[in-house]
């Protein structure tokens, strides 16, 4: 299928699908045709009501001492932050992975070092080369010009630019009033230096997520610097998104990350929060 058919039959594929889903999302919302995956995810909504959480990044900032100040802190980590555990006595409640190319290259190593409840979009899963019974899977709908947020992922969710969009709609779902970003630099892979550590990712790895940027570069006609810019407003339109949607349901969400480029919601700083030591 060419560019041009694919573009046309995307919204219409997509609309099917969030139908489907919506309906499946109603029943299994009422304890009905819940198989074992959605029966796990249904213990999760609203588990953490009133509660705060810290959504832990892997950008540069990120420094294990400030995990260190949150280690009795219910947090959500991602991606290969786990490449952070023998620096820091800190481990997240929950764990994310939402990029294809990670999945596949790197989810067998993060099943060996996350035992916590893992979450994961269904097309992410179902590329993973890695699995445990740790997984749970949200039904998921991707369009690249489309981002929305429901918190209701019962039924559906809708993926975007950055895995940190899906962590903060599934703190939604679990309840938390009040949530606290850390080393979320809003950085990407078409810039340099863009995670806690240089081998962040496994030499596969890279050159999958090489070949992904050129392929990019080469669809969208643009330098590296100028899709790093792209990028970038494509996430902070989207966190726009979240800010708005959590306002509406009296949801808080705080900057507590060191420096950065996300201005979007209001900065703290992490040693001033109370209950942080």
């Amino acid at each position: 299928m060419n560019e041009k058919m694919r573009k046309a039959v995307k919204p219409v594929y997509n609309a099917g699908k969030q139908i489907w889903y919506g309906t499946t999302g109603f029943f299994y919302g009422h304890g009905m045709f819940l198989n074992e995956n959605f029966r796990r995810l249904a213990g999760y909504q609203n588990l953490h009501k009133g509660e705060r959480c810290f959504l832990i990044g892997t950008g540069p900032s990120l420094r294990a001492e400030d995990l260190d100040m949150i280690k009795d802190e219910y947090a959500i980590g991602c991606n290969m932050l786990y490449k952070l555990y023998d620096k820091t006595v800190w481990r997240p409640t929950y764990y994310c992975m939402t990029d294809r190319v990670y999945a596949k290259h790197q989810s067998q190593e993060m099943v060996r070092y996350v035992d916590v409840p893992i979450f994961t979009p269904r097309s992410t899963y179902q590329r993973m080369t890695g699995k445990s019974k740790n997984i749970i899977y949200v039904n998921d709908i991707y369009d690249y010009e489309t981002y929305k947020i429901r918190g209701k992922m019962l039924s559906y969710c809708w993926l975007k630019a950055s895995v940190m969009l899906f962590m903060m709609e599934l703190a939604v779902y679990m309840g938390f009033s009040e949530i606290y970003l850390l080393g979320v630099d809003c950085t990407n892979t078409y810039t340099a230096n863009g995670h806690f550590i240089k081998d962040y990712m496994k030499e596969d790895t890279k050159k999958a997520e090489d070949q992904r940027i050129k392929r990019d570069l080469k669809k969208k006609q643009l330098t590296p610097e100028e899709m790093g810019l792209h990028n970038y407003r494509r996430s902070i339109e989207a966190y726009e998104v979240v800010h708005k949607f959590t306002q509406s349901c009296g949801v808080k969400i705080y900057n507590a990350t060191r420096g950065g480029d996300l201005e979007v919601f209001p900065r703290v700083t992490l040693e001033n929060l109370e209950g942080i030591c």
